[in-house]
């Protein structure tokens, strides 16, 4: 917009004191509530459009915060993952020494039931030795190997339902930022009436001001008319009227 409403009150200021009829006055009072709807609508329209500003911000921060919960929750199932595998493993190793140790201790078993041949005592005793230290060996490490795989279960479960809960809140978040940029749709959309309905005033004061320059009464009926056009255009976009959004 080329000039503010003062500009036009004071041009309307000029010509009234160039010419002091009852027709002067009455283009002037006309001059002075339009320039006055006109101050309202440009603040408006201010108003309109650093809200839009503002809540297009607001997307952006919260879209952010959104993008940060995802790559979170990415992280923590990569996490999760490493861990089931190194369970997995953890528990083929448990298995696999487990079924070893039963071997063995069926073997000691055996042993002390099976006749031998003398001469190879010391060959048992060697024999019978490996699989005691085995068994002694195993006796408490399996307990150990297990409760270890199931440390590590139980850690990628905790970690997949947080993995989860952050997926949850990235989409909450994402919702709360398409609200924002929503509203600052209807927003942006409300300023382009403000301005639309600003032009309509501001012509209308120039038609008034030339309506006192020229005498012409045409001039100030048609910058009545503008002026009236302009805040009806102004006032759909204060109370949302026609503008397809809720």
């Amino acid at each position: 917009m080329s000039h503010g409403p003062e500009h036009q009150i004071e041009h309307a200021e000029h010509a009234v004191h160039a010419s002091h009829d009852e027709f002067n006055k009455q283009v002037t009072m006309s001059i002075a509530i339009v320039a006055a709807v006109l101050a309202c609508v440009t603040m408006l329209g201010h108003r309109a459009h650093n809200q839009t500003l503002i809540l297009q911000g607001e997307a952006l921060q919260i879209q952010s915060e959104a993008l940060r919960f995802q790559s979170e929750a990415v992280q923590l199932q990569t996490e999760a993952s490493m861990k089931r595998t190194e369970a997995s493993n953890k528990w083929a190793y448990y298995q696999s020494k487990n079924v070893f140790h039963l071997e063995s201790r069926i073997t000691l078993g055996l042993l002390r039931v099976l006749v031998l041949n003398e001469k190879a005592n010391e060959e048992l005793v060697t024999f019978r030795k490996e699989h005691e230290d085995y068994v002694k060996k195993w006796d408490k490490k399996l307990p150990e190997t297990q409760e270890e795989a199931t440390k590590l279960d139980k850690d990628a479960d905790k970690l997949i339902l947080t993995s989860k809960d952050k997926i949850i809140e990235s989409r909450k978040k994402m919702v709360e930022a398409e609200e924002r940029n929503q509203q600052s749709h209807l927003i942006h959309e409300k300023g382009n009436r403000f301005d639309l309905g600003e032009l309509g005033l501001q012509f209308g004061v120039v038609l008034c001001s030339l309506a006192i320059l020229t005498k012409a009464r045409g001039f100030w009926f048609v910058g009545i008319a503008a002026s009236a056009v302009g805040a009806v255009v102004a006032a759909s976009g204060q109370f949302g009227l026609f503008m397809g959004h809720h």
